[in-house]
């Protein structure tokens, strides 16, 4: 059961929170006033040894960050570990709105912040500049995480035949309908993707070409056409991007370099465009700005699970203790109390 933090459970004032949030890496680059913007609106709440935070199987209404006392977690039946201050607990899967949901419980009497996901998705909309800044931090972590696990890769749209390389530019309507195509853009209205399709450039490249070599510097990206590019590096990357596929938008907001050798293997037809003219289209149309945040962060949830949960990492990445240390307590109402939880930083 959730309590409002009564008095004799209150650790922390306004400068306190501040000074908490600046401790976790997804937030600690914001500004002092930003962080003040999102410190005013967490609340506290108490939960007893036993009580469930979050239960799996239903969309996680809040994130929290336990400030005192411990959080059992566990994913899909899996233990992570223990949660405790200094974490944030499910703050992608409340980002991505994941409907499978996570679970977590009480393993001592727990202090928490929270920040509900309606409260959250208002801040976004009042500060874009936050807002901004969670994408940036986001798409950072993907890189990070890909960087490290090649094989994470296999986790992107697999190349398919496209349409022939078309004989000519393609028009506003030809351009809005291919992005309604593409896995980051199939929810925005019409006037939003019209918005976007007239910053794109089309480009035309043949067989051979190299797009980018690996440590350059970043500021665009590009979304395929038709063809195909082949994508090395030295970390031991090998795969293909494909019509409909995005080519290097993730490493350009995030600011990062390239993190990949990038050639046509055929001749292609892309269309790119400066991040910059991007996240502009976000401040104007928020809806799509936060489809977008959605797709990112099921993607690396999509890389934390599958790839990173049997290796040792697991619990670095989670930001975890080991299981081990601590047995694992009911649920308050007796179900299994599944979690997740997710550091704010790899």
């Amino acid at each position: 059961m959730l309590d409002e933090a009564g008095p004799e459970h209150r650790a922390s004032g306004p400068v306190e929170r501040l000074l908490y949030l600046k401790r976790l890496p997804l937030l600690a680059m914001l500004s002092g006033p930003q962080l003040g913007v999102v410190a005013d609106q967490m609340g506290e709440h108490f939960f007893a040894k036993g009580s469930t935070l979050l239960r799996e199987g239903e969309a996680p209404p809040a994130l929290y960050f336990p400030i005192e006392g411990r959080v059992h977690l566990t994913s899909r039946g899996r233990v992570l570990g223990h949660a405790g201050p200094g974490l944030a607990v499910g703050p992608f899967h409340v980002l991505a709105r994941d409907e499978r949901g996570l679970g977590a419980v009480a393993e001592t009497d727990t202090l928490t912040l929270e920040l509900s996901a309606d409260t959250m998705r208002d801040i976004f909309e009042d500060h874009f500049a936050i807002l901004h800044h969670v994408i940036r931090e986001v798409a950072r972590q993907i890189v990070e995480h890909v960087v490290k696990v090649p094989e994470a890769v296999s986790l992107l749209p697999r190349p398919k035949e496209g349409p022939p390389t078309p004989s000519r530019e393609l028009d506003l309507i030809e351009r809005i309908f291919f992005l309604r195509k593409t896995s980051a853009f199939t929810k925005p209205s019409i006037s939003a993707l019209a918005q976007l399709a007239r910053g794109l450039t089309e480009v035309r490249l043949p067989a051979g070409s190299r797009i980018w070599r690996e440590g350059e510097l970043t500021g665009w990206g590009s979304l395929i056409v038709s063809g195909t590019v082949r994508c090395t590096s030295s970390h031991g990357h090998d795969f293909l991007v494909g019509p409909s596929g995005t080519l290097g938008t993730t490493d350009a907001i995030a600011g990062m370099p390239r993190w990949f050798d990038a050639v046509t293997e055929t001749p292609v037809v892309a269309l790119q465009t400066n991040m910059q003219y991007l996240i502009d289209v976000f401040e104007d149309n928020f809806s799509m700005a936060m489809d977008f945040l959605s797709v990112q962060s099921r993607w690396l949830l999509e890389i934390l699970d599958r790839w990173l949960a049997s290796r040792e990492r697991l619990q670095r990445v989670y930001g975890c203790e080991p299981e081990a240390e601590a047995p694992v307590p009911p649920a308050a109402d007796g179900g299994p109390g599944l979690v997740a939880a997710e550091r704010t930083v790899a």
